[in-house]
């Protein structure tokens, strides 16, 4: 009992501490993640105007519709990262309750709760995984979706799996491979289990329910989309044009072999050596026992989104962001905390050839100095890479809320036609007098123009370069740069005239 009142206690002290950490981050500046403002942006642009689902971009819509109270309330994007701060305290905390309840003792007879508490400190620690949790992104959310996905199926509580897969396929793109994985264990595992002579599961039908709710979400959003898109999952291909344009490459295949090779290994081997580097060592040897303890399910929900966001990489779907390896964060903290317990049922074994009842001893004094050493050179890393993040939130983007500023003291009833996500969030003003279509699309200067037939002021705010060709529509008010040397960082603000 001691034992566990210890681990629990070490627990909770590390999350909280951990949560205060990301909280001096949010307190240090504006959220400097520019799809945060994108997302929250929707949330209002939902509110002006329910109807538009172009609104949404390439991006699925649940975390857009999850804002739309809060913004309706008068709720702030910092109400987002303030709710991520405890989404990212319970990540660790679901971790440790689940493999507390699944680990076993070994040869050298670690307590369940040392190797729980070991793998939810790794977790807790992960450098992206605090960083995503002072945003105002779905990160946090996603990652505790899928791993109450993975704990649920593997328990074989159908209906819980169900109901935090369809949220999750209308989230993020990396849950359609866990339902894939889902559909696959359901229509195999029976097979596998008449073949070895194992008994049928009395409800492995209910199995479906996992797939089905998960489908009809995702075709839903699909027959809403289409008059939008124009085809069936077009939203689809146009994610993929985007990441192509962004990349200016079609493939891995663009790099030749090698960069094949470099891009298959990027998420699997280089990120995490990047975000979970001094506890990586650990995680190969905790493989085999995190799949016989915490169950193949378990491992197979989580490495699914691993590889989805892999092969996306790999076909230049998405942009290769680090961000995007937070949901496998929980299946590597478990594979080196697992890692740390077979080491030291290994140190146990080579012990007890030569030092006989000593060996027991031997080998919790290796798995405790391998963990020691682990998590220190975690927190080492985590100082490192959390000091230079807030260093950057706290510099912020004085340029554009210098210019959101500016837009505070505009006529109360002026209108503004604005299409960066950043200027219209920092400036603070009502979201009511933004018009949000894209500046450098014709069709939004004859909008313009009716605003401004329509009666009265009118201001554009955007960048600089989408004004070029419309410096007769009205006079540049204001001008404002990120610095003196970078002409592409300015951003300006145009008064049109009346009757243009």
């Amino acid at each position: 009992m001691r034992a566990r009142t210890s681990s629990v206690a070490l627990l909770a002290i590390a999350v909280v501490a951990l949560a205060a950490w990301r909280a001096a981050c949010v307190l240090a500046g504006p959220d400097i993640d520019t799809d945060a403002y994108a997302h929250h942006m929707i949330a209002r642009a939902i509110l002006a105007d329910p109807r538009d689902l172009a609104v949404h971009w390439v991006w699925l819509p649940l975390f857009h519709y999850l804002q739309v109270p809060l913004v309706a309330l008068g709720g702030t994007m910092g109400a987002v990262r303030w709710i991520n701060i405890a989404l990212s305290a319970a990540l660790p905390v679901v971790l440790f309750a689940y493999v507390r309840r699944t680990a076993r003792s070994g040869d050298a007879g670690i307590r369940a709760e040392a190797t729980a508490l070991l793998a939810a400190l790794f977790a807790a620690t992960c450098p992206i995984a605090m960083q995503m949790g002072t945003t105002a992104q779905p990160e946090p959310l996603f990652a505790l979706l899928v791993l109450g996905v993975a704990i649920a199926f593997e328990r074989r509580r159908y209906a819980w799996a169900a109901a935090m897969l369809a949220a999750a396929v209308v989230l993020r793109y990396e849950a359609w491979a866990t339902l894939a994985t889902v559909a696959a264990i359901a229509a195999f595992e029976p097979w596998w289990r008449r073949r070895g002579g194992l008994p049928a599961e009395p409800d492995a039908r209910r199995a479906w329910i996992v797939v089905a709710a998960p489908v009809v979400l995702i075709l839903v959003w699909a027959a809403m989309r289409r008059p939008v898109d124009g085809r069936w999952f077009g939203f689809l291909r146009d994610t993929r044009a985007f990441a192509v344009g962004a990349t200016h490459e079609t493939s891995a295949l663009d790099r030749g072999a090698i960069g094949l090779v470099r891009d298959v290994l990027y998420y699997p081997l280089v990120v995490p050596v990047r975000v979970m580097g001094p506890s990586l060592p650990l995680a190969a040897f905790g493989v085999a026992r995190t799949v016989r303890e915490q169950g193949a399910r378990f491992v197979l929900v989580l490495a699914s989104c691993l590889g989805f966001v892999s092969l996306t990489w790999v076909m230049r779907s998405q942009l290769g962001l680090d961000r995007h390896f937070v949901v496998a964060v929980p299946l590597y903290a478990t594979f080196a905390g697992q890692g740390a317990a077979a080491l030291a049922d290994g140190a146990t074994r080579l012990a007890r050839r030569m030092t006989g009842d000593r060996a027991v001893r031997i080998g919790r004094w290796a798995g405790a100095a391998l963990s020691v050493v682990s998590l220190a050179g975690m927190l080492v890393a985590l100082d490192v890479w959390m000091g230079f993040w807030k260093g950057s939130i706290e510099r912020g983007w004085p340029h554009r809320q210098e210019l959101g500023a500016y837009l505070r003291t505009l006529p109360a009833g002026a209108r503004i036609f604005c299409d960066d996500a950043t200027l219209e969030i920092l400036s603070g003003v009502d979201r009511r007098r933004f018009d949000r279509h894209w500046t450098d699309d014709a069709h939004t200067w004859d909008l313009v123009s009716d605003a401004t037939r329509a009666g009265g002021p009118v201001y554009v705010a955007t960048w600089t370069d989408k004004l070029r060709g419309h410096e007769g529509a009205g006079d540049v008010v204001f001008r404002v740069r990120d610095s003196a040397e970078d002409a592409s960082s300015e951003m300006a603000v145009l008064r049109v005239r009346a009757g243009q």
